[in-house]
């Protein structure tokens, strides 16, 4: 869950909980003010009853209404002795009779039905009536006597029933506003968070430079912020380091390498070598022509990510790879790999056409260099999708397994090392592939190919070019080994 979303369920969950403790002791003080006046009024009246019995020697009492404070006609009452003899009832004991209370209680609550046919008591639909009964006792004439007197009170239940349902309505309410303003609240009071968030997504090796703004509060979040920041000073001075020793290690080796390579080759000509010196001199010549392709590729890069040698200009991705491919025919006459070419000519993008150059080169090479030099196969398409150009390389060699999909394009991972190592790699080209896409804005994939083998995929922004200039739709070739036809 959201820390957003834990801070207004918090907030809301804190003020709905006091606001819900207040309400039920309002409502519970509400609730007893009532019964307690019906209470004393029912003493009252009870007392009045009893006071009247004690002058009446005679069985059952014969009471003087008139002089009671209300008419005991609108009470259920009942007055019984010692030996449990009836001394009074009044006219409601005649349709229903109330049960005795639960264990000692001197004040307790009954519901009933009562027919409105019999009686009216302000019954609800269901011809219910509460009654609120008390139970009183006295001395009369020197005898204990009980009384259980009651009154309806079917008028009060419902009308407490219906603050219970306005009061849960307006909490209902009131919960749905406390969620919206404890949102808002919450909102506000993680601005700052989600403000260093959104920076700290968008800083990424090439944008070290940003720092997150402090604010005005000396509190938690700006001394977080400065301690963020402190952070992002460190690292880019580190990658400036970095980036500036790759770049000044790898130009210093060049040169000494460069004339190592050229002594090497003039010993090389010298025709009175004997044959076992020779075969080393060449191995070591091997070993240092791989060292300056290593290192041209690590200054290459190095470049890339200064991205100090960009020149965008509009590039025709067609002609850009029909160049391309008509290098290679050289590298497949001396193979039996065929290769198909699908290309959409509408495919105008704006980038730096040496890199692209070089991009394209590395991912046709490794088609090539990988695949089978017997019954080989490399299909290579571009085409226009929705506003993006697709360049899909397809070759049918070995399959690179789906766990090194994403670590192929990290410096100096090698599928296979023997291989690598066979072919001449040194584990900077799909590094410099994905580092040119990256730089023109869009994207490379790698994935099972069609052909049994490893597809590469490139997807860059097209330009959109208008319908009347648009030359013939495709041009499809295919190269077969040793022979070329069209």
């Amino acid at each position: 869950m959201k820390i957003l979303y834990k801070i207004t369920l918090g907030i809301a969950g804190t003020a709905l909980l006091a606001a819900f403790t207040l309400a039920t002791y309002v409502f519970l003080e509400v609730l007893e003010e009532p019964l307690r006046l019906i209470d004393e009024e029912l003493v009252h009246v009870g007392n009045a009853i009893l006071a009247q019995g004690v002058n009446q020697p005679s069985r059952p009492w014969q009471l003087d209404k008139e002089a009671l404070p209300h008419s005991p006609d609108g009470y259920w009452i009942k007055v019984s002795n010692a030996q449990q003899e009836l001394l009074y009832r009044s006219l409601i004991t005649d349709f229903v009779d109330l049960p005795q209370g639960p264990g000692k209680h001197r004040r307790y609550n009954v519901e009933l039905v009562v027919p409105s046919s019999l009686i009216n008591l302000d019954q609800d639909d269901a011809d219910q009536v509460l009654f609120r009964v008390r139970l009183l006792r006295n001395t009369i004439n020197g005898e204990k006597v009980t009384m259980r007197i009651a009154k309806p009170i079917e008028p009060l239940e419902e009308e407490l029933l219906k603050v219970v349902k306005e009061a849960a309505i307006g909490v209902l309410v009131f919960t749905m506003i406390l969620l919206v303003l404890s949102y808002y609240l919450a909102t506000w009071i993680i601005k700052p968070v989600v403000t260093m968030t959104t920076l700290a997504q968008k800083i990424s090796e090439d944008s070290l430079d940003q720092r997150i703004p402090l604010g005005k509060n000396k509190d938690e979040l700006s001394t977080l912020a400065r301690a963020f920041n402190r952070m992002l000073d460190g690292l880019e001075y580190s990658f400036t380091r970095q980036k500036a020793f790759i770049s000044n290690g790898s130009h210093e080796l060049k040169s000494p390498l460069t004339r190592l390579l050229l002594s090497q080759e003039e010993i090389l000509q010298n025709p009175a070598l004997p044959p076992g010196l020779r075969g080393d001199l060449n191995r070591q010549l091997v070993t240092m022509q791989w060292m300056k392709k290593l290192i041209h590729n690590l200054l290459t890069l190095s470049r890339l990510e200064q991205q100090d040698t960009l020149s965008f200009t509009e590039v025709d991705l067609a002609q850009l790879l029909t160049g391309i491919i008509e290098n290679y025919q050289e590298m497949l006459s001396s193979t039996a790999i065929e290769l198909s070419v699908d290309l959409s000519n509408d495919l105008i993008i704006q980038g730096d056409r040496l890199h692209l150059q070089r991009l394209f080169i590395n991912l046709i090479d490794n088609g090539i260099r990988y695949n089978d030099p017997e019954h080989g196969r490399l299909t290579i398409t571009a085409r226009k999708t929705a506003g993006s150009c697709m360049i899909d390389i397809d070759n049918g060699g070995q399959q690179i397994a789906p766990a090194e999909h994403s670590l192929i394009f990290e410096q100096f991972y090698r599928v296979e090392q023997s291989r690598s190592v066979v072919h001449g790699g040194v584990g900077l080209g799909l590094t410099m592939c994905k580092k040119i896409v990256d730089l023109h804005g869009g994207r490379i994939l790698v994935q099972n190919g069609f052909l049994g083998g490893t597809q590469m995929r490139v997807i860059l922004p097209c330009k959109h070019r208008p319908a009347a200039a648009t030359p013939a739709d495709k041009t499809k070739h295919t190269y077969t080994g040793r022979r070329t036809s069209k």
